[in-house]
């Protein structure tokens, strides 16, 4: 018998759990306090409707957009709702909802597929309220040169977190990783996949889609995309891959002005992140000349602005010129690769961004980010929060309800839990017997203070140095009661160790850490349409889905 999904779902606030900024559970729980830093409420209906009219107003060459993205899209399994969709672009009244993410192994954490959910979702409501054609868009991020931070996925198995490491064997800085071709080597990883991952109903079917997407010679981008698409096959959702010479070459004028202009952009996000520190604020992104980098044959290299104003590919003595730089961005735009900065504003050069959905850290840097859009004169789309997730399989379930339990109760530290539950399972109040005690302990000791000082004064003090050292043994005998009872309790520690695994793997949220096959092959791949059905476009709180 195979597991069912039931779509039960509960809101946690942002606050509860401890785990995300304090600028973005402001921006989604009360976002007067911050209006004026970003660009519009992503929830208010006027605000969606102003972002789409801007979006769709934004000078784009629609036309050879779309002819790239439908030449992209057929390398990875095109549908005919992606097709149309892509059509709809060419439509200059049609608007983009936009969102994005590295291409990390297998999809990565959970967290990029909660971003694909929201932003289905989002292109069907906005369709519905702006009487637009909007589409929906995912930004395949494969540029970077930091393999680590995409080589590792990981599952459960057995509630213990298994980690799934790929290692390409290349230097530190191989260039775009999403260039990459899969080696051999991403056979073992399979295998392991395989191995960790339970027998089910729908294993066959999940380590087929796996393994066509993940082929040895296949660029790990290339993999990332078309598993996405399978998992969202007739979804109609449109993958765009900026490490395109044609997409770099309509990004020129952009990338023109931060050649010719490097330091007003940095200035500005500079001043942005001190306007937030001023605030109690963390300020994620520190920019300086330029926001570009040098994409080589064999690395990807910032490219710096020096003080006699040329140009250094930093860990390099090579140089240019500006009038050289500007040469070789007219001659080859696929050199030039945007960093933190200027990625969301090549994003919205090419495409009618009328909303781009984002994660916590995104919300957070993208509040540095209003006067540069400026600076470019680009509109800043609506930024609306993804879904935050964390699903609760049956099993985990009992135990939070056995101990009368929430997902917000679960920290980085068990430890805290364990001891917090322990005390509460306890026949005997070990606060209260020791919160008895200590009045009358004191008590005696006020009592016998005067008879000693009376004998010799210079025995006060050493009255209340026994007073101290008696409260810290009876501290630490509080402790040993507990201790003693905790250790009775192994159980109820294996239990809750099980749940703090699924719910907070290696400390982290769930969907900061495991990847969504663990889930597909157990519950089934049915569990996405689930998901779209179950969790809601009002992201301003967590989501807890009981499996």
């Amino acid at each position: 018998m195979t597991p069912s999904v039931q779509t039960a779902v509960r809101r946690a606030p942002f606050a509860d759990l401890g785990a995300f900024p304090d600028l973005f559970v402001d921006y989604c729980t009360h976002f007067d306090t911050v209006a004026d830093i970003y660009t519009g409420d992503w929830q208010d209906l006027s605000a969606r409707r102003e972002a789409a009219d801007a979006a769709a107003r934004r000078p784009a060459d629609r036309d050879a957009l779309a002819d790239v993205l439908l030449d992209q899209n057929e390398r990875w399994g095109l549908d005919a709702t992606a097709r149309s969709h892509i059509e709809a672009l060419r439509d200059p009244e049609s608007v983009a909802i936009v969102t994005g993410q590295q291409v990390g192994l297998f999809t990565g954490p959970l967290y990029t597929i909660y971003k694909t959910i929201t932003t289905l979702q989002l292109a069907e409501e906005w369709a519905e309220q702006t009487g637009r054609p909007v589409v929906p868009v995912f930004w395949v991020e494969g540029e970077d040169h930091d393999v680590e931070e995409i080589a590792t996925a990981h599952v459960l198995h057995r509630n213990e977190v298994v980690p799934l490491h790929y290692d390409p064997d290349v230097s530190d800085n191989p260039g775009a990783v999403g260039r990459l071709a899969l080696t051999d080597d991403i056979n073992d990883m399979l295998a392991r996949l395989d191995e960790a991952l339970p027998p089910s109903d729908f294993k066959p079917g999940v380590m087929e889609r796996v393994r066509a997407a993940y082929q040895p010679g296949t660029r790990i981008e290339d993999a990332f995309t078309r598993l996405m698409r399978s998992l969202f096959e007739d979804d109609g959702l449109v993958f765009i891959n900026p490490d395109d010479a044609r997409l770099k070459a309509l990004s020129r004028p952009l990338f023109r002005h931060e050649i010719e202009d490097p330091q007003t952009p940095a200035v500005r996000i500079n001043a942005a992140s001190q306007a937030l520190r001023d605030r109690g604020y963390h300020a994620q992104v520190t920019a300086r000349p330029t926001n570009l980098f040098w994409l080589g044959d064999d690395s990807r290299r910032a490219i710096d602005l020096g003080e006699d104003g040329t140009f250094r590919l930093r860990g390099t003595d090579r140089t240019f010129s500006r009038t050289d730089l500007l040469d070789r961005l007219d001659a080859e735009p696929e050199r030039f690769s945007p960093n933190v900065v200027l990625r969301p504003l090549m994003q919205d050069h090419l495409l009618p961004t009328a909303a781009y959905v984002a994660g916590p850290g995104e919300v957070s840097y993208l509040a540095q980010y209003g006067d540069v859009y400026d600076w470019a004169e680009l509109d800043m789309p609506l930024i609306h929060p993804r879904a935050s997730v964390s699903l609760v399989e049956g099993k985990v379930q009992k135990v939070l309800d056995k101990y009368d339990l929430s997902v917000a109760d679960f920290r980085d530290d068990l430890e805290v839990l364990f001891q917090d539950v322990v005390v509460e399972m306890m026949e005997v109040d070990v606060d209260a017997v020791f919160s008895e005690a200590m009045p009358q302990l004191h008590q005696a000791l006020n009592a016998l203070k005067p008879e000693v000082e009376a004998v010799d004064r210079t025995l006060g003090s050493s009255t209340e140095a026994t007073r101290a050292a008696i409260i810290d043994e009876m501290e630490a005998l509080k402790q040993k009661v507990v201790r003693a009872e905790k250790r009775q309790q192994d159980e109820v520690r294996a239990q809750l160790k099980k749940a703090h695994v699924n719910l907070r793997p290696n400390g982290h949220l769930q969907e900061r850490t495991i990847n969504v096959l663990y889930y597909l092959n157990k519950y089934s791949p049915d569990l996405l349409d689930e998901l779209q059905h179950a969790l809601r476009t009002d992201t301003s709180a967590h989501q807890v889905m009981e499996l």
